[in-house]
């Protein structure tokens, strides 16, 4: 026998219909489109509550406030010697910590770190 087989149908085997396969091809487009029906879904109430919450946090939220004011400050032209701890320690008041002095000034003049070199001005707090 040089063929294919015939199944008792008159189909041979292996074969598929085409109306079996507009059928199938029907069947897998209606589960992508409950699959997506069902993933809009899902997302569409994940966005609710993502948008709930954030106004509720708006709503909740109170206002930073300031409870100090403007510090006024001076420029102070570095002379050689002069190190942020020395220049600190003779603006610090008296009973205050100079090592929180020295962070204050590293602090308003974006320094690195507290090396200094001479001629450098730097932003101080007034007396």
């Amino acid at each position: 026998m040089t063929g294919s087989m015939v199944m008792a149908t008159g189909r041979m085997a292996g074969k598929r219909s085409n109306a079996y396969r507009a059928a199938r091809r029907g069947a897998v487009r209606r589960t992508n489109a409950v699959r997506s029906d069902r993933r809009g879904k899902v997302m569409a109430v994940v966005l609710a509550a993502a948008l709930a919450w954030g106004g509720f946090a708006m709503l909740t939220a109170e206002p930073a406030r300031s409870d100090t004011g403007a510090t006024q400050v001076i420029s102070y032209i570095v002379r050689p010697g002069d190190t942020l701890w020395s220049y600190a320690s003779s603006i610090t008041p008296a009973g205050q910590d100079v090592a929180e002095t020295v962070d204050e000034l590293i602090s308003l003049n974006n320094l690195e770190s507290g090396a200094l070199r001479a001629g450098q001005r730097l932003i101080v707090p007034a007396e």
